[in-house]
Protein backbone atom coordinates (compact mmCIF):
# COMPACT_ATOMS: atom_id res chain seq x y z
CA UNK A 1 0.00 0.00 0.00
CA UNK A 2 2.93 2.38 1.27
CA UNK A 3 4.59 1.35 -2.33
CA UNK A 4 1.28 2.80 -4.04
CA UNK A 5 0.91 5.66 -2.10
CA UNK A 6 4.44 6.61 -3.10
CA UNK A 7 3.96 6.02 -6.71
CA UNK A 8 4.40 9.78 -8.28
CA UNK A 9 8.04 9.61 -6.51
CA UNK A 10 8.95 6.90 -9.13
CA UNK A 11 12.14 5.51 -7.92
CA UNK A 12 12.99 7.80 -5.05
CA UNK A 13 10.60 6.69 -3.34
CA UNK A 14 11.72 3.61 -0.19
CA UNK A 15 11.31 0.34 -0.48
CA UNK A 16 8.91 -0.44 1.67
CA UNK A 17 7.72 -3.98 0.90
CA UNK A 18 11.05 -5.06 0.94
CA UNK A 19 11.98 -3.38 4.25
CA UNK A 20 8.80 -5.18 5.70
CA UNK A 21 9.88 -8.24 4.31
CA UNK A 22 13.62 -8.01 5.82
CA UNK A 23 11.63 -7.50 9.14
CA UNK A 24 10.00 -10.80 8.97
CA UNK A 25 12.91 -12.61 7.96
CA UNK A 26 14.96 -10.92 10.83
CA UNK A 27 11.71 -11.46 13.95
CA UNK A 28 10.75 -14.41 12.21
CA UNK A 29 13.16 -16.77 9.95
CA UNK A 30 11.35 -19.11 7.66
CA UNK A 31 11.78 -20.66 4.43
CA UNK A 32 8.36 -18.56 4.04
CA UNK A 33 9.96 -15.41 3.75
CA UNK A 34 11.51 -16.47 0.36
CA UNK A 35 7.89 -17.10 -1.23
CA UNK A 36 6.80 -14.25 0.27
CA UNK A 37 9.50 -12.16 -1.04
CA UNK A 38 8.80 -13.51 -4.94
CA UNK A 39 5.23 -12.32 -4.15
CA UNK A 40 6.11 -8.90 -3.18
CA UNK A 41 8.46 -8.39 -6.10
CA UNK A 42 6.64 -9.67 -8.39
CA UNK A 43 3.90 -7.27 -7.19
CA UNK A 44 6.25 -4.62 -7.58
CA UNK A 45 7.06 -5.19 -11.01
CA UNK A 46 3.76 -5.07 -11.64
CA UNK A 47 2.94 -1.93 -10.42
CA UNK A 48 6.22 -0.14 -11.73
CA UNK A 49 5.78 -1.47 -15.14
CA UNK A 50 9.01 -3.23 -14.84
CA UNK A 51 10.18 -6.15 -16.92
CA UNK A 52 8.56 -9.49 -15.32
CA UNK A 53 10.77 -11.02 -12.78
CA UNK A 54 13.29 -8.10 -12.12
CA UNK A 55 12.30 -7.12 -9.08
CA UNK A 56 11.23 -10.56 -8.23
CA UNK A 57 14.38 -11.96 -8.23
CA UNK A 58 16.51 -9.18 -6.49
CA UNK A 59 13.93 -9.43 -3.48
CA UNK A 60 14.29 -13.49 -3.51
CA UNK A 61 17.94 -13.38 -3.48
CA UNK A 62 18.18 -10.09 -0.93
CA UNK A 63 16.18 -11.82 1.59
CA UNK A 64 17.66 -15.06 1.22
CA UNK A 65 20.81 -13.45 2.48
CA UNK A 66 18.78 -11.61 4.96
CA UNK A 67 18.00 -15.46 6.10
CA UNK A 68 21.58 -16.39 6.03
CA UNK A 69 23.10 -13.02 7.91
CA UNK A 70 19.90 -13.71 10.55
CA UNK A 71 22.18 -15.33 13.66
CA UNK A 72 24.35 -12.10 13.37
CA UNK A 73 21.59 -8.76 12.40
CA UNK A 74 19.51 -10.22 15.46
CA UNK A 75 22.20 -8.99 17.79
CA UNK A 76 22.98 -6.23 16.24
CA UNK A 77 21.91 -3.13 16.93
CA UNK A 78 19.15 -0.84 14.88
CA UNK A 79 22.09 1.72 13.62
CA UNK A 80 24.05 -1.00 12.72
CA UNK A 81 21.57 -3.26 11.17
CA UNK A 82 20.28 0.10 9.49
CA UNK A 83 23.95 0.42 8.08
CA UNK A 84 24.17 -3.16 6.46
CA UNK A 85 20.60 -3.30 5.12
CA UNK A 86 21.92 0.16 3.11
CA UNK A 87 24.93 -1.60 1.68
CA UNK A 88 22.60 -4.25 0.45
CA UNK A 89 20.22 -2.08 -0.80
CA UNK A 90 23.45 -0.12 -2.74
CA UNK A 91 24.34 -4.11 -3.92
CA UNK A 92 20.52 -4.92 -5.20
CA UNK A 93 20.34 -1.30 -7.22
CA UNK A 94 23.42 -2.49 -8.88
CA UNK A 95 21.92 -5.77 -9.56
CA UNK A 96 18.75 -3.84 -10.58
CA UNK A 97 20.78 -1.20 -12.90
CA UNK A 98 22.86 -4.04 -14.64
CA UNK A 99 19.82 -5.96 -15.58
CA UNK A 100 17.80 -2.54 -16.97
CA UNK A 101 21.15 -2.01 -19.18
CA UNK A 102 20.77 -5.71 -20.17
CA UNK A 103 17.57 -4.94 -21.27
CA UNK A 104 18.03 -2.14 -22.92
CA UNK A 105 16.18 0.23 -20.58
CA UNK A 106 17.39 3.43 -19.47
CA UNK A 107 17.40 4.11 -16.04
CA UNK A 108 17.94 7.27 -13.11
CA UNK A 109 20.87 6.28 -11.71
CA UNK A 110 20.83 8.90 -8.64
CA UNK A 111 17.64 8.42 -8.09
CA UNK A 112 18.19 4.51 -7.36
CA UNK A 113 20.80 5.52 -4.98
CA UNK A 114 18.54 7.97 -3.29
CA UNK A 115 16.17 5.63 -2.75
CA UNK A 116 18.93 3.18 -1.09
CA UNK A 117 19.66 6.02 1.54
CA UNK A 118 15.99 6.78 1.94
CA UNK A 119 15.09 3.10 2.69
CA UNK A 120 18.12 2.47 5.24
CA UNK A 121 16.97 5.70 6.92
CA UNK A 122 13.83 4.76 7.75
CA UNK A 123 14.82 0.80 8.74
CA UNK A 124 14.81 2.10 12.37
CA UNK A 125 11.06 3.65 11.85
CA UNK A 126 10.29 0.39 10.13
CA UNK A 127 11.58 -1.53 12.26
CA UNK A 128 10.11 -0.61 15.38
CA UNK A 129 6.30 0.17 14.50
CA UNK A 130 6.63 -4.03 13.31
CA UNK A 131 7.98 -4.68 16.81
CA UNK A 132 5.47 -2.94 18.52
CA UNK A 133 2.55 -4.42 15.82
CA UNK A 134 4.40 -8.17 16.38
CA UNK A 135 4.11 -7.74 20.00
CA UNK A 136 0.90 -6.27 20.31
CA UNK A 137 -0.79 -8.48 18.38
CA UNK A 138 1.36 -12.00 19.50
CA UNK A 139 2.19 -12.61 16.38
CA UNK A 140 4.43 -15.80 16.83
CA UNK A 141 4.63 -17.55 12.80
CA UNK A 142 2.90 -15.81 9.85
Amino acid sequence: MFSLIMLPLGYIAPEWLLLINIYWAIALPSNKRIFLAFLSGFFIDIVFGQPLGISSLSYVIFIYIILHLYSSLRYMTISQQMVVIFFLLIIKQHFFIWTFYVFGLNIDYQSLIISSFISGALWPIIYFSLRFMRRKFQVDDI
